[in-house]
């Protein structure tokens, strides 16, 4: 919740009022975080790879270092296997609205086709492997 928010129902209510965000919206805030960082990440990596092919500027070495520390928080904060896939998603899926492209549950052996960022958060939550 917002602190502009909190204070204008702190003013009404009084000091003593206790505020608590509600689930949903600390779920659509994960989620919102969530999109919004791998598109960033995703399209930092592909802006970086046309800069490679098409005018052969190479910032491999300047810029491995900040991928690696950003990798490391994907893992840590989403865990080992949504980790590998959210970073599939970054690296490998090249066009992803245009094909499809697909997760795989390896526990109940099921495709579920994901084609946004958005279909890959909703599907890692329906396979509970988000921390």
């Amino acid at each position: 919740m917002r602190e502009k928010t909190k204070n204008k129902l702190k003013a009404i209510g009084g000091n003593n009022l206790q505020i608590k965000e509600s689930y949903k919206s600390i779920e659509k805030k994960k989620k919102e975080t969530f999109v919004s960082v791998i598109t960033q990440f995703k399209q930092v990596w592909k802006i970086s790879n046309e800069l490679g092919e098409n005018y052969g500027v190479n910032l491999v070495g300047y810029e491995d270092k900040y991928y690696r520390i950003i990798e490391n928080l994907i893992f840590e904060h989403y865990g080992k296997w949504a980790g590998e896939i959210i970073m599939w998603w970054i690296y490998e899926v090249d066009n992803p609205k245009n094909e499809l492209h697909h997760v795989y549950d390896k526990d109940n052996k099921k495709k579920h086709p994901v084609r946004t960022v958005t279909q890959l958060y909703t599907t890692l939550k329906k396979m509970k492997i988000l921390k």
